[in-house]
């Protein structure tokens, strides 16, 4: 699977279109979990190799709080979640391991989420919060979210320097 690049960055409408792709055909439409799991966390893996990438050639600068960077990080925190999503329905209810890395998925996903506070990433957040529920079985959970972009972009750096 290739993602289309546009002047040295991805192009984010072809990425978001490919998600999209992934997830009605696999998750939505006719449930394929292992296909979803397979070609989201691919897909996961380029965006966070690109993401590495572009730091390493800006001298380890973050990128610039741009709206293409914004655009980016909300792609990115929605395949975090259904990345997880995908992963946690292969997984046997009695691997600690596993669940605790669908857990940290879902909360790099939600600290991933920039403006999160905004009305249109309630419906993002709470379905975060159930998933974690349904793993774990705890009714409350807290949830860290960035307070900025510069915060989104930094706690995905983290996470994309062990994931690859």
């Amino acid at each position: 699977m290739t993602i289309e690049m546009k002047n040295e960055l991805l192009n984010l409408p072809s990425l978001q279109l490919k998600m999209d792709n992934i997830v009605f055909d696999n998750i939505d439409t006719k449930p394929n979990w292992s296909k979803a799991y397979e070609q989201l966390d691919e897909l996961l893996q380029k965006v966070a190799f690109n993401f590495n990438n572009y730091i390493e050639k800006n001298n380890g600068e973050m990128p610039p709080s741009t709206t293409y960077w914004t655009l980016y990080m909300d792609i990115t925190s929605k395949l975090l979640y259904f990345t997880g999503l995908a992963h946690s329905n292969l997984i046997a209810e009695d691997d600690v391991d596993a669940r605790a890395h669908v857990i940290e998925l879902y909360h790099i996903s939600a600290g991933c989420i920039p403006n999160a506070l905004l009305e249109n990433n309630e419906e993002l957040i709470s379905e975060i919060k159930k998933s974690i529920q349904q793993l774990n079985g705890q009714q409350k959970v807290d949830l860290q979210v960035a307070e900025n972009l510069e915060n989104c972009m930094e706690k995905f750096y983290t996470f994309t320097k062990t994931y690859q």
